[in-house]
């Protein structure tokens, strides 16, 4: 009997830890589904501060928040 994949099995995060320094070092943003230890999904772009072993730290009104690299949906280079 044949199983068929689903795309969602193929599907890989083209987010890497490297384009996530790249856009720390050109003061982008970058768009999360998740921000670990708040409530709801953000309503604006993050600025990512710093990237260690696929958790991206972002800073929210002064203090500063964990996002897995997985959570990232986009960066904004533009």
């Amino acid at each position: 009997m044949k199983h068929l994949k689903l795309y969602e099995d193929f599907e890989s995060s083209p987010i890497s830890e490297e384009s996530i320094r790249k856009c720390i070092k050109m003061g982008k943003t970058i768009d999360v589904e998740i921000v670990q230890g708040k409530k709801g999904k953000p309503d604006e772009p993050l600025r990512p501060v710093s990237i260690e072993d696929g958790i991206v730290t972002v800073e929210i009104d002064g203090e500063l928040y964990e996002v897995e690299l997985d959570d990232v949906k986009k960066i904004n280079f533009e």
